[in-house]
């Protein structure tokens, strides 16, 4: 069947349990640790908007509220003018609680060959009062990497070494999912050992621009290095020799996310390929395309789904036009019980970062261009799921690995 024809996908009726079975009294505490990291971020958005209505209903705190929304809203534009770095907290990312999160699933990372690194270096101990505290209290080891985020600060101020400075990266994470909780804990975080599989490329993990405009679940975003999606973020997050993940196929594609299927919208996003070919380093190094392919992504979470000449489609695809994000109607366990809630299933998530696809620049890429590496893109991403899916691809639907397949749907 040709890519280029949109092929329709067959949504299954969902399932809903006929009984709750609750956890037992007697589990581990490693796994009960594991479920309150993973709770922590899933309420972390709506806890820190309470929290700052909670305070705004204490007078005595408003000057300081109002300091603090004159300084993030007028002042603070780290999440798109390319100084993330700044705002990055290597110490927060690797805290437990973001190794707890993966090891919830889990999540692991394959790594099909090394990438050269943006900015080699080597990790070294903690120094500093501070560093060793929080080294010591957190047991969190390498706490500083030499090369990585203090050459981005460097490089950003113009006192940096370019002929030091190797290629940066576009990731292409596939597929979305619900909510993409394995790009979160294995890119957004070092809970699944990002940094020690590829030293000197720091990442950051692109999520909606409104995101930003919430107060105080900005600052958990900006410590983890996480930034806007914007197209203007993305061409300075790259001019400062920032390596970015973008989740390509968007909120659009967490509406094909299903249990047993990968359906990815990715014929007509060329605009990756575009930003990688257009954007000018000063170092004058490549900007190389790296496909992910998260197996079990679609995994963690059923949802209520319509064929595309339903109602329920054409309300989800009205709100992710008009809001820029949409709305699946996700179920999944809950934090006591097995069978009905918002928690995500504990399935395991293998991402596969596949081999680097060196981009030249050219100014005003045409069309025939951007076609040649967006080709050599979907070819590599195929090349993952043919060489990967026997041994990472688990069916929940019981259809057998032979019966699946990706498929570029759109």
């Amino acid at each position: 069947m040709s890519e280029k024809k949109e092929i329709e996908a067959q949504p299954q009726e969902p399932t809903f349990p006929r009984s709750v079975h609750f956890a037992p009294l007697h589990i581990p505490l490693e796994r009960r640790l594991q479920t309150l990291a993973v709770l922590f971020h899933t309420v972390a958005l709506p806890y820190c908007i309470g929290l700052f209505f909670l305070m705004l209903a204490f007078p005595p705190l408003w000057p300081l509220l109002v300091m603090y929304v004159i300084y993030a809203y007028g002042f603070d534009h780290s999440s798109s003018n390319g100084e993330i770095s700044r705002r990055r907290s290597p110490l927060f990312r690797r805290l437990p609680l973001f190794r707890l999160y993966c090891d919830y699933f889990p999540i692991h990372i394959h790594r099909e060959v090394p990438l050269e690194p943006t900015f080699p270096g080597r990790l070294r101990e903690p120094s500093g009062l501070v560093e060793r505290w929080i080294s010591r209290m957190f047991g969190v080891q390498d706490a500083v990497v030499e090369g990585n985020e203090s050459d981005v600060m460097a490089k950003s101020n113009g006192n940096g070494n370019t002929k030091e400075i190797g290629p940066t990266y576009i990731f292409g994470y596939h597929p979305h999912g619900i909510v993409s909780l394995g790009a979160f804990g294995a890119i957004g975080t070092e809970g699944a050992g990002w940094e020690k599989l590829f030293p000197g490329i720091p990442v950051s993990l692109l999520t909606l621009e409104t995101n930003f405009n919430l107060p105080f679940y900005r600052e958990y975003l900006l410590s983890l290095g996480i930034a806007s999606v914007s197209r203007r973020s993305c061409t300075n997050l790259l001019k400062h020799d920032q390596s970015i993940c973008i989740v390509i196929g968007g909120a659009q594609e967490s509406l094909l996310a299903e249990p047993g299927t990968l359906d990815l919208i990715l014929l007509k996003r060329r605009g990756f390929v575009k930003l990688a070919m257009s954007t000018a380093r000063v170092s004058g190094q490549p900007i190389c395309l790296v496909p992910i392919l998260s197996f079990g992504e679609n995994d963690v979470y059923d949802q209520v789904r319509g064929d595309r000449s339903s109602k329920l489609y054409k309300i989800q695809t009205f709100i992710k036009k008009a809001a820029g994000f949409t709305l699946p109607l996700m179920y999944a366990r809950g934090i006591f019980n097995y069978d009905f809630g918002l928690m995500p299933y504990r399935r395991q998530m293998t991402l596969v970062v596949g081999k680097p696809i060196a981009v030249p620049y050219v100014a005003q890429p045409t069309e025939a261009e951007i076609e040649v590496y967006h080709k050599q893109y979907k070819d590599e991403l195929r090349r993952l799921w043919d060489t990967y899916k026997d041994d990472y691809f688990v069916d929940h639907k019981g259809k057998g690995v032979k019966d699946s397949e990706m498929r570029f749907v759109e």
